[in-house]
């Protein structure tokens, strides 16, 4: 039976419902999924371009490359996870202690210092185990050393090293020193090619006795898993037997006796041209024994640039020369003591009590002739300024109240002793007190103040005898006594008579 005309309309109508209802349901979707759906439908239909697969889209500014192929990236964001303040106390405190990055100018040191600590926690662990540390030691950590910290920053600035406690270098000194060592060999490794390395060990510790050798070998021995090897030499081993160790092992480290070391340099058992860093170990014992020509023999073999480190365990003036001719003349001051008598070591003191005004200003003068120094500080009373300014300028001195500039002729600062800013003292080899100060703090405040990158610093100070009778000699004296200067055989009697 044919189908009417309404039929036929109403056919037509729902087919046509349909494809809007077809349009409308794509629509509804996300422009990426209906991409997938129009791809789906090409390929059905056999109209899939020879091009699609390589390139869906063009370049954009975020894929200038078009390496996404026009993909967008769906990577989920990470949630950051809420601790509770619990947790992190419990995390913080379950954490082991780190070195942190240390700032060093010039030099450029990358952190944390991972071989470095590496190296302090092996020590760290043989101290455990052989019974070095205590039971109240059980804690301490080598790399929290405050000593160590300030060792590595002076180690890396080039200079030489005074350590001045006035004691022999302690097992965390020289566990520092070795593992700083080893640190700079790695480094040297690393940065160099190895046929630049000469035979000669790195590192050459000089101690006055054998078992301040076996001391200081003990620390070394937990190096050894790293590649390093220590040899102790002293007397009471075999000469022959020495040598032929040493020809085997070739040590990174070398720790002997000046005069055991000498006789094998001599039979040319070993060679220590090549030394990158002397320590030299209680200079005031190896003074006393004398072995001091032998220590300077033995810096002088040593052909290449090195650093020096020298543990002074006296006070004495009469070391302060010793000191100077091992050390260079700009050098960087380390101690695990505030005294006065160490921040004041190798700093000559003379006390100059003179019978008249006339007979001081003469003394002045002779000090002022005989002075190497280019810069000089002189603390002085204003109402004197005059007096003093006339004399320097007669002695050929370029006078300064404030900064001093440069200039060919030797400098000097005057300042009065109202204004005193030790603050930048440090600087000055030479510090001139005409009139001496008020007080023995200010004296003191000085004295620790002056020469901090030197060993060559004296401190001269001029007073009349009427002045010296009014002035409390007593703490005077103990300053003196204790920084092992010479004490003016007068002064000495009038504290004697208090």
């Amino acid at each position: 039976m044919a189908k009417g005309d309404d039929a036929l309309a109403r056919k037509k109508n729902k087919s046509t419902r349909k494809k809007m209802n077809r349009k409308n349901d794509s629509a509804t979707v996300s422009t990426r999924i209906a991409s997938i759906i129009a791809a789906k439908k090409r390929r059905k239909s056999g109209k899939r371009s020879m091009c699609q697969g390589m390139c869906f889209s063009l370049p954009t500014p975020e894929d200038p490359f078009n390496e996404r192929q026009g993909k967008v990236d769906i990577t989920k964001k990470k949630t950051k996870k809420v601790k509770t303040r619990d947790a992190l106390h419990k995390k913080k405190e379950d954490k082991k202690p780190n070195v942190m990055s240390i700032d060093v100018i010039g030099k450029n040191i990358d952190g944390p210092l991972k071989f470095l600590t590496s190296c302090l926690n092996k020590i760290d662990s043989s101290f455990r185990s052989d019974g070095t540390y205590t039971d109240d030691q059980h804690d301490k950590y080598l790399f929290t050393s405050t000593w160590g910290i300030e060792f590595w920053k002076c180690f890396w600035s080039g200079k030489d090293i005074l350590e001045t406690s006035g004691t022999s270098s302690t097992m965390e000194q020289i566990a520092w020193i070795v593992s700083t060592a080893t640190d700079a060999i790695a480094r040297r490794e690393k940065e160099e090619p190895e046929e630049s390395f000469r035979n000669s060990p790195y590192l050459l510790f000089l101690v006055p006795s054998p078992s301040r050798a076996s001391k200081v070998r003990s620390v070394c021995k937990a190096l050894k898993g790293l590649g390093i090897h220590a040899v102790s030499l002293h007397q009471g081993a075999s000469l022959d037997h020495q040598i032929a160790g040493l020809k085997s092992c070739e040590p990174e480290f070398l720790v002997s006796t000046p005069e055991r070391l000498l006789e094998i340099v001599t039979l040319k058992g070993v060679d220590i041209s090549g030394v990158s860093l002397l320590v030299i170990d209680e200079l005031g014992s190896l003074c006393t024994a004398g072995y001091l020509d032998a220590v300077k023999s033995i810096k002088q073999s040593i052909s290449s640039k090195h650093q020096s480190i020298v543990f002074n365990d006296s006070f004495s003036a009469s070391n302060i020369p010793a000191v100077r001719s091992l050390l260079g003349e700009s050098i960087s001051r380390i101690s695990l003591s505030d005294s006065v008598a160490s921040q004041g070591s190798c700093i000559i003191q003379t006390v100059n009590v003179c019978s008249s005004e006339e007979q001081k200003l003469h003394k002045f003068a002779e000090i002022l002739d005989s002075s190497s120094s280019k810069l000089i500080y002189i603390v002085t009373k204003e109402e004197s300024f005059r007096k003093f300014k006339a004399l320097l300028k007669l002695k050929g001195h370029s006078v300064s109240a404030s900064e001093v500039k440069k200039s060919r002729k030797p400098m000097a600062r005057l300042i009065d002793i109202e204004q005193l800013d030790t603050t930048v003292m440090r600087d000055f080899e030479t510090v001139l007190l005409p009139d001496f100060v008020p007080s023995i703090d200010t004296y003191i405040q000085i004295l620790t103040s002056m020469a901090r990158d030197s060993v060559h610093g004296v401190l001269h100070s001029f007073l009349t005898q009427k002045v010296a009778a009014s002035y409390p000699a007593g703490p005077l004296v103990n300053v003196l006594e204790d920084c092992g200067q010479n004490v003016p055989e007068a002064w000495r009697n009038m504290y004697s008579s208090v």
